[in-house]
């Protein structure tokens, strides 16, 4: 078996590195919604899918390569399927994970998600299909099908997990609730502008009123730190070669170029970003507003971001009295992704 861990299980959001997949309503003919007793009848099915399919090497079409990587982690142990509790009520301490965390009686108008771990024994894969939490304000989005009941709403699905499991998991999916599953492109100003608002967010206290200067660089400094931002290009018949440049910003800077590209661009909604394209053009010669440049990555210590679909989320800063800033963009970040998924900001025009 597996060797239990010592340490508390953080929540399942964080500390990931995971593949961002759009996927379409779920149908399950049904006006109940999910909870943890019918998610497991379907957890079995994938476990009967994943043990019949992979395990005795029968699946057709994958490459040997791949194969392997399930192969060197041992056999299959247990495939769960549950409701991921709101933050708030994911329970980090060993006593109380079982019977908190595993709560039968949870309803998923109280849940982020559905959670699916696939364990084997030297290794667990991890998926989670987010719901679109502000839907709830909405009661017509609730069973939302062409017979009006009957289907579950989980926008975007985070993945982390081989290709060779990720591929027969999205079947069981397509074939199971009639869904499609199809990978996620942040273009370049989506992933900008999450950046601004971020940091935007991060000097915004409890009460919704800004945190004054001081105040302000110090959430930067600690919760944003220093900031790397992949630039790549897309130049038909250019060289090979040249492929991305890298441009880390130290901790210290992000706070200054903030306060430049407002004072350069008043009223401007993207300062960071309209003092960076400044920076790079007078420095390299270089337009980020070009149309063959695009930005392919920011990470910070807060988050990652990638173009191709790949997140990360850090574990949120929490301060003495409970306020967390930090948590509060991290889930406003999330949530736009699951905004994205859903093809909102595509409908409003948000991107081009």
């Amino acid at each position: 078996m597996a060797p239990a861990s010592s340490s508390p299980k953080p929540y399942p959001l964080y500390e990931t590195s995971f593949t961002l997949q759009r996927l379409s309503p779920l149908y399950t003919g049904s006006e109940s919604p999910f909870d943890n007793a019918t998610l497991q009848i379907y957890a079995k099915q994938l476990r009967d899918v994943l043990a019949g399919d992979i395990l005795r090497g029968v699946r057709v079409g994958m490459p040997e390569l791949e194969d392997n990587v399930i192969a060197r982690v041992g056999a299959l142990q247990t495939v769960t399927w549950k409701l991921l509790p709101e933050e708030d009520l994911w329970a980090t301490d060993d006593e109380t994970q079982i019977t908190r965390n595993d709560d039968t009686t949870m309803s998923l108008a109280s849940a982020r998600g559905v959670l699916v771990t696939i364990t084997y024994e030297k290794a667990s894969y991890t998926a989670i299909l987010l719901r679109d939490m502000q839907a709830d304000q909405d009661e017509s989005m609730i069973g939302v099908g062409l017979d009006g009941f009957g289907f579950e709403s989980f926008p975007l699905l985070l993945t982390k997990m081989p290709a060779t499991l990720r591929e027969p998991f999205a079947n069981f999916l397509a074939t199971t609730f009639d869904a499609r599953v199809s990978v996620i492109q942040l273009p370049s100003a989506y992933l900008t502008t999450s950046f601004e608002q971020y940091l935007a967010y991060i000097c915004v206290g409890e009460d919704g009123d800004p945190l004054d200067s001081v105040e302000s660089s110090r959430a930067l400094r600690t919760m944003v730190g220093s900031v790397d931002i992949s630039v790549g290009f897309d130049l038909p018949g250019g060289s090979a070669a040249l492929k991305t440049i890298d441009i880390q910003i130290a901790r210290e800077d992000i706070p200054r170029m903030i306060s430049r590209g407002k004072k350069a661009r008043h009223g401007t909604e993207i300062p960071f970003t309209d003092a960076l394209t400044a920076y790079v053009s007078a420095h390299l010669a270089l337009s980020l507003t070009h149309e063959m440049v695009c930005i392919k990555s920011i990470a910070c210590e807060a988050f990652v971001l990638g173009s191709r679909g790949v997140a990360k989320f850090s574990m949120p800063q929490v301060g003495y009295e409970g306020d967390s800033p930090q948590r509060r963009a991290t889930r406003r970040l999330i949530n736009r992704l699951i905004t994205f998924a859903k093809g909102g900001a595509m409908a409003a025009g948000e991107w081009p």
